[in-house]
Parts: structure tokens; C-alpha cells; sequence
């Protein structure tokens, strides 16, 4: 468990952690998304940042509008799968298409960020192996990607490597990856993980 943990922590792809436990890449998918459901919870903010307070908006029914909104705008364009696709193969000379949701809500420079933390979580995912969760809701799996492509970009940026460019996890600095790692394993030891393949220990 603690190898598989340190995989994920680490973003490496579901193929090379199946390699590294034993495991099938079936099973690691599985428990590779039971772990990102954790990231959701309070203990793991500090490595993604989305559920920090709004200090400009004083009702707490307001805060979570916003947020939600901004997270179902983003999956409008980050969820169509054509879309992307189309751009990346040629088919379309401009990263924006005709329809796009957010040319409604964005300026340009707003847009074009939007666009870079969308091809990110797309990236991230592809690198990993993770694809397809077509049974989720748009707005729910976009920020639960996003939440976990951003904390493992904060590990990355965050954390001593060592000679195979791999963080060391005995380092336990505030947003490194040793912390992460032993923040997710705190969490295991209370609850133990079920994924597709049963539960581990």
C-alpha cells in the first residue's frame, strides 16, 4: 500500500505503478481514483488550494454558487472531448471553438488561462492512463481531476528529488511530497482503502 501510495503520490502513470506493486493496472486505476477522492477532504488543501475562502464574498451560500460555477463552466469546455481533439489533430486552426462556453463568460486573457489549466488536467490524465469515468458528472470529475493534477504539480514543485527524479519521502516540508504522502497514509490507517480490486493493506 505504502508503494502504491507513493505512486500516485508521485504521478506516476497506472501502467509503471501495476509494474512497481504487482497489482493489475485495473486495480491500480481503481484505487488510483478511491485515492484522489481523498484529496477532496480538508487534510489535503494545502496541496490544491480550490477550497480556500473567497475574502470578497461575505455569504458562505454565495462562496459555494461561485464555485460551483466556475467548476461546471470549466468542465462545459474541458469535458468535450471533441473539442480538444479537434484542436490537437489540426482540425481546427484556433484553440477555441465556435461553441465554446466560456467565450460567453471569459475575457481573452481569462480564457486563454482557462485553456492552459484544462489542457494541464487533460495532459496530466493522459500521462497517468486514466481515461474514460463516463458515468460521473461533468462539473463533479473536471474538479476532482483538476484537485488532483494540481496537488501533484505542488509536490513536484515542492519537493527534493533525488537522482532518479523522484521525490524522497522522508522529506516532510509543508507542501512536499514526503508530507503528502504521509498525510495519505494517516488517512488510510483510519480508513482503510476499497478500489476495484478489494481492499489492501
Amino acid at each position: 500500500m505504502i508503494r502504491l501510495a507513493y505512486c500516485f503520490c508521485q504521478g506516476i502513470s497506472t501502467a509503471v505503478a501495476a509494474r512497481n506493486t504487482g497489482l493489475s493496472v485495473k486495480t491500480v486505476r481503481g484505487l488510483y481514483l478511491d485515492l484522489r477522492a481523498r484529496l477532496l477532504k480538508p487534510a489535503f488543501n494545502r496541496w490544491h488550494g480550490t477550497n480556500r475562502m473567497l475574502t470578497s464574498v461575505t455569504e458562505p451560500e454565495h462562496e459555494r454558487i461561485i464555485r460551483v460555477e466556475y467548476f461546471e463552466t470549466l468542465a462545459a469546455c474541458g469535458m468535450n472531448e471533441t473539442c480538444r481533439r479537434n484542436f490537437r489533430l489540426g482540425n481546427r486552426k484556433v484553440r477555441q471553438c465556435r461553441a465554446c462556453p466560456l467565450g460567453k463568460t471569459y475575457s481573452d486573457e481569462r480564457r486563454a488561462e482557462a485553456y492552459t489549466v484544462i489542457d494541464a488536467v487533460h495532459d496530466f490524465y493522459e500521462r497517468i492512463g486514466i481515461r474514460g469515468e463516463k458515468d460521473r458528472l461533468a462539473a463533479l470529475l473536471f474538479r476532482e481531476r483538476l484537485i488532483h493534477a494540481t496537488a501533484i504539480g505542488t509536490v513536484q514543485a515542492h519537493s527534493r528529488k533525488r537522482a532518479n527524479g523522484f521525490f524522497d519521502p522522508a522529506e516532510r516540508s509543508f507542501l512536499g511530497g514526503g508530507t503528502l504522502l504521509d498525510a495519505l497514509l494517516t488517512d488510510l490507517a483510519n480508513d482503510p482503502l476499497t478500489g476495484e480490486g478489494g481492499t489492501i493493506s
